[in-house]
């Protein structure tokens, strides 16, 4: 048993279990870094010591950039999934199982290859060089490297094929690096919603790859005050993340926004490429069918319609086979259909009823054909095998997308969910809410009366005597609703006038102004130094501001403007003040104070605890709705980061193992205001 290496834990298990599905398509002893072979040999002591260093590992990754969800998810299960190593003869038990499943795991790798292979040597009487690049592609499909692949077709004989089709020209490209970048946040932030993550940029401000500059600006504006309003976790730190990315690709001009949509391309294109080959495989050829469903996939993952086709015949054109048309289809139809049904396999009639029923939306209906066409054998168990995975890839999806259904009606966006719900409509109409029970069309049709009584009543707003006041009402009672936030950012935005700084008798500047004619405004005050800078004194939604903070001497420059809905008014500034006696307190204006900041209750009654195993035990009582950070003090007094929660509870497992608890504090957030700190004992 060697020391514990974190990074190269991170690089060979957390790479590994995120590229195959997250922890639940793992193992206890890959993700606690046991070696299966070695079950019985290591003693229950250094099992226990092994987990102990895995959980702390997992506990300080919390907040990586790329691992940090699956590291949250498996702290939460920690107890479940270490249980059976504990005990040596659970471990043994386990053992067993997992060189059984493992060895299955490995032989279902190579069975979608060894069955194309199989085809093509039946056919060809070798394997056709032209078909190397597209066994790889469907070896990847099985988690294969080329070099496994390359291994496998040592084998057989190969031959040649017809000549290949030149490859496509290269398109622009953003870079490698920019582009993995953008497509794991993306990732990230569908994980941490739970919901299908954003094909594009575009699709996560709800916007089409045509879109106006006016749209994207006003999109990305709302969705930056939206997440000013967040607290400071780890969705917050992904959406300004990706925002910084929307301000570079899509608000910099259309140039900088076609390169990104190329570049997104580039991504579908390989994304597709595996489903394009296996479809062409035996067919040599791209029937229409397959094409028009490729085709709506390619618009599904952010493409605009003349990229989405170009993508799928291009992948066609690269393969050296030909796209069939609807034309072409219909011919072929008229006079073969009444021989072909007494040729046809009872699996290959389940499988054309399989793949119809997933271009339709029925998903169940394909997974039972499917089903069938594997049970009957006789059809390609390549093309079976892909179509099957196809099915489940839409039913994982699908589940994903009735949570993100749920998260809007419940927070009342109902245009958010209408998108949502369409897609299902076309995608999943026979999946329905697994809480509710409810099909796509009953919660479409609610969802889209809605959104319809909000456009009356933005109609209605931006026609009465104060537009905003209403807007903003409309915007309270439907949250994010488009025709709200586009009406609100038409609206003009006043700034405040008459802006005066005087000292009262304390020492205080005293900040005052005329309100923005614009209603349902707040004002943000900061006061500019002698070098220039400003720093902001407070935000209000009154007209006076006291500023403590200001050095004696003479009064410096206040700068004042209006805030509304993520929008910033013009500046209004105070001028020079003149030198002048101290002005009393009496002589300032009163001006009725502004509404009370919101303040957030501190935790209570902190205890912490040893437990069994080493680890502390803290919990706490706390408001409700929080999200809590939890420290630890080190010897040498410094504090560090445990963790952050919305429980009242938290496992500390990287706390020192000897002597009693170290203390604690704890801090809760909401709507990002942050309460006072409590300690234990």
């Amino acid at each position: 048993m060697s020391d514990f290496d974190g990074n190269g834990y991170r690089k060979r298990v957390f790479a590994a279990v995120q590229r195959r599905g997250g922890a639940d398509a793992s193992d206890a002893f890959e993700l606690y870094d046991i070696p299966v072979e070695q079950a019985g040999s290591w003693s229950d002591a250094q099992v226990a010591a092994q987990l102990a260093e895995v959980w702390a590992f997992w506990q300080r990754q919390r907040d990586h950039p790329k691992y940090g969800t699956l590291a949250s998810l498996l702290v939460e299960s920690h107890e479940e999934r270490s249980a059976p190593l504990r005990d040596a003869r659970q471990r043994a038990a386990l053992a067993e199982r997992v060189r059984e499943v493992r060895g299955r795991r490995e032989a279902e790798r190579f069975e979608l290859l060894d069955q194309a292979v199989r085809r093509l040597v039946e056919r060809h009487r070798g394997v056709p060089r032209d078909k190397v690049a597209g066994l790889i592609d469907i070896g990847a499909m099985s988690g294969l490297s080329a070099d496994e692949v390359r291994a496998r077709l040592r084998h057989h004989r190969l031959v040649d094929g017809p000549p290949a089709a030149p490859p496509p020209p290269t398109t622009p490209s953003l870079g490698e690096h920019r582009r993995r970048q953008v497509r794991d946040l993306l990732d990230e932030f569908g994980r941490l919603e739970e919901m299908p993550p954003p094909p594009t940029l575009l699709a996560l401000l709800g916007l089409a790859p045509d879109a106006a500059p006016g749209e994207i600006a006003i999109r990305a504006d709302a969705w930056r005050a939206r997440c000013r309003e967040l607290p400071p976790t780890r969705v917050r730190a992904v959406a300004d993340e990706l925002l910084v990315h929307v301000r570079d690709l899509l608000e910099a001009g259309r140039p900088t926004l076609e390169a990104y949509l190329d570049a997104v391309a580039q991504d579908v294109a390989a994304q597709l490429a595996p489903r394009v080959r296996a479809a062409v495989l035996v067919e040599d050829r791209l029937v229409v069918d397959d094409y028009e469903h490729l085709y709506g996939e390619a618009l599904a993952l952010g493409l605009d319609a003349v990229r989405a086709r170009r993508v799928v015949t291009d992948a066609a054109a690269a393969l050296g086979v030909a796209v069939e048309t609807s034309g072409s289809a219909e011919r072929s139809r008229e006079p073969a259909p009444a021989s072909r049904p007494s040729t046809d396999t009872v699996s290959e009639r389940e499988l054309r009823n399989a793949r119809a029923a997933l271009r339709a939306g029925r998903l169940h209906e394909a997974r039972g054909h499917a089903a069938a066409a594997a049970a009957a054998g006789g059809a390609d168990g390549t093309t079976v095998r892909a179509v099957a995975d196809e099915i489940e890839d839409a039913l994982r999806a699908a589940l994903l997308r009735w949570r993100a259904v749920a998260t809007a009606l419940a927070a009342r966006r109902f245009a958010e969910a209408v998108e949502h719900l369409e897609q299902l409509s076309r995608t999943a109409s026979d999946v329905a809410d697994p809480a509710s029970g409810a099909r796509p069309e009953r919660e479409l049709a609610r969802a889209r009366a809605e959104v319809a009584a909000a456009d009356e009543q933005v109609a209605a707003a931006r026609a009465g005597r104060d537009p905003v006041r209403a807007l903003l009402g409309v915007l309270e009672r439907w949250p994010d609703h488009p025709g709200a936030v586009a009406a609100l950012a038409a609206a003009p935005l006043e700034p405040p006038r008459a802006v005066t700084a005087l000292r009262d008798r304390a020492g205080a500047v005293v900040v005052t102004w005329q309100p923005s004619t614009t209603g349902g405004v707040s004002y943000r005050v900061a006061r500019r130094g002698a070098d220039g800078a400003t720093r902001v004194v407070g935000r209000t939604a009154g007209t006076r501001v006291e500023d403590g903070g200001a050095a004696a001497g003479s009064v410096p420059e206040y700068v004042v403007v209006a805030l509304l809905a993520g929008r910033v008014s013009a500046e209004a500034r105070s001028g020079a003040a003149p030198a002048g006696p101290v002005v009393p307190v009496v002589a300032v204006v009163p001006v009725a104070p502004a509404d009370p900041a919101p303040v957030v209750a501190a935790p209570a009654d902190v205890t912490a605890t040893r437990l069994a195993g080493g680890a502390v035990l803290v919990r706490w009582d706390g408001p409700a709705g929080a999200e809590y950070k939890v420290s630890r003090r080190a010897p040498d007094g410094r504090w560090q980061v445990v963790g952050r929660t919305r429980a009242t509870s938290l496992e500390d497992g990287g706390a020192p193992a000897d002597g009693p608890p170290p203390g604690y504090t704890v801090v809760a957030a909401r709507d990002g205001v942050v309460s006072a700190e409590a300690s234990t004992g």
